[in-house]
C-alpha cells in the first residue's frame, strides 16, 4: 500500500513542477576534466565520458551516464592490458523502478560469454548496444 501512495504522490509532484521540461543533469562537472592520478591510473573526462587510463595511456575503464529527473542510465566498461573489452555493467532505472541491472563478461574476441542480473519485462535490448567505442588516440 505504501509504495503505491508514494508513487501517486511523486507523480502528483512531478506533474505540477513540469519535470518533463527540465534539461538532463550533467554526469560530470566539465571543470573536473583536468587529469587526476591514483593507483597508477589516470582519470579524465571527455564530454560526458569518464576514462581511466594506465601508465601506457591505454583505456582500462570507460563509464558514462544519462541522468534526467525520472530516468537514470549508467554504463561502465572494463578493458584488459591489450585494450580488449572484458566486462560491462548497465544500470538503468526509470520512474516506475529498475529497468535493467545487468553485468556481462566478454571473451578475447569481444563476444558476450556470460550475462547476469535483472531485466524488466520488455527490456531485451542486447548489452552491446549500450557500449561506447574507445576513441583512437585519446589525449588526456
Amino acid at each position: 500500500m505504501m509504495p503505491r501512495v508514494l508513487a501517486v504522490l511523486t507523480l502528483a509532484v512531478l506533474s505540477t513542477c513540469g519535470a518533463a521540461g527540465l534539461p538532463p543533469v550533467p554526469y560530470r562537472n566539465s571543470a573536473s576534466s583536468a587529469p587526476a592520478s591514483a593507483g597508477g591510473l589516470r582519470a579524465c573526462v571527455v564530454g560526458e565520458t569518464f576514462y581511466l587510463l594506465d601508465s601506457a595511456g591505454r583505456v582500462r575503464s570507460l563509464s558514462y551516464a544519462r541522468l534526467v529527473p525520472d530516468n537514470t542510465l549508467r554504463v561502465r566498461q572494463s578493458y584488459d592490458r591489450n585494450g580488449k573489452l572484458t566486462g560491462a555493467s548497465v544500470l538503468w532505472s526509470g520512474f516506475a523502478g529498475p529497468l535493467l541491472d545487468v553485468r556481462g563478461a566478454f571473451d578475447g574476441q569481444g563476444r558476450l560469454v556470460k550475462e547476469t542480473g535483472f531485466r524488466a519485462k520488455g527490456m531485451g535490448t542486447p548489452l552491446r548496444s549500450y557500449l561506447r567505442a574507445v576513441p583512437k588516440g585519446l589525449k588526456c
